[in-house]
């Protein structure tokens, strides 16, 4: 069983890959990372992450999101993405990359709800992934 002290130290880390003035480990970048909160309850979260390495460029992309199964098909994910790309152009990015499973017809469609061209399809260290990216 996780514990409290455990997700509160997995939080402080989290904050920390936000925080430009701590430093990151080799092979990390910044990120940004939001909750999706109703009532105390999280029901998701995004991650903006403000530059690609090799395997984010590769694999994942600028943006990851998830929801819980019980918070899907209420458009959360479509609203918090929209918010992030906000954030991605405040940053100062022009465009950003998203991934996701290739079976994942939800989230391709709010990936493309907010302008994603899909790229390609193609087998990657996660699995077959459809890449778009959003023009900002």
């Amino acid at each position: 069983m996780r514990s409290p002290a455990g997700f509160a130290a997995w939080v402080t880390r989290l904050n920390d890959r936000s925080d430009p003035a701590k430093p990151l480990d080799a092979g990390q970048v910044r990120c940004t990372y939001r909750w999706i909160v109703e009532d105390d309850r999280v029901l998701g979260g995004i991650a903006l992450r403000h530059e690609l390495n090799d395997f984010l460029l590769r694999v994942a992309g600028h943006i990851g999101y998830g929801i819980r199964p019980s918070a899907r098909r209420r458009g959360l994910a479509t609203w918090a993405l929209g918010r992030m790309l906000g954030e991605a152009r405040a940053l100062g990015l022009d465009r950003v990359l998203l991934a996701c499973e290739v079976d994942n017809i939800a989230s391709a469609r709010t990936i493309e709800q907010h302008g994603g061209v899909l790229e390609d399809i193609r087998d990657t260290e996660l699995g077959p992934a459809r890449r778009y990216w959003i023009t900002l």
